[in-house]
């Protein structure tokens, strides 16, 4: 019984000294430069602003972002997650290694009216990562032109977004 109760104890201890890891995906509707993004992201706790379907902060510059997925894992060397809501899914594998992440979100959703539909996205990072502040793990900056046709009418619509992968080791 003391056993149990010291291993118990034990567990409850490491349970509140250890570390976790917070990672998430955002998508910006305009391009971000990573020096400007940095120092935005410095200012704020990643768990925070990504508690909704947008960002929510008082930083100018990381207003208006489209959280795309969020997840607090224990901190360890090798971590894998699978989580599943409604029709999406999500599976992150990565490891941890000399003051270094690599991490694989793979987010993949669909069944339309019984019928299999997929929709796949996969982000990739490798950084640096240090206790303490968010940082950018990867970050991908997409422009492009696009026409269309409508009744001998075309217009050409431009599309502009960044999409970040940010990381943050809290206690």
């Amino acid at each position: 019984m003391r056993k149990l109760i010291g291993l118990a104890l034990l567990a409850c201890s490491l349970a509140a000294n250890a570390s976790q890891l917070d990672l998430a995906v955002v998508q910006f509707p305009e391009v971000k430069t990573p020096a400007e993004l940095d120092a935005a992201l410095a200012k704020v706790n990643l768990a925070g602003i990504t508690n909704s379907d947008r960002t929510m902060t008082a930083e100018p510059y990381l207003k208006g972002g489209y959280v795309v997925f969020t997840q607090s894992l224990p901190l360890l060397d090798r971590f894998a997650s699978s989580t599943r809501l409604s029709n999406s899914r999500a599976d992150v594998e990565g490891r941890i290694s000399g003051g270094r992440i690599a991490v694989k979100i793979n987010l993949s959703e669909g069944v339309v009216a019984g019928l299999r539909r997929y929709s796949n996205r996969i982000y990739e990072a490798n950084a640096a990562l240090t206790p303490g502040q968010p940082r950018i793990l990867s970050i991908r900056q997409i422009s492009g032109k696009s026409t269309l046709a409508i009744r001998g009418q075309a217009t050409v619509s431009e599309t502009n977004f960044c999409c970040v992968v940010i990381g943050q080791i809290t206690k």
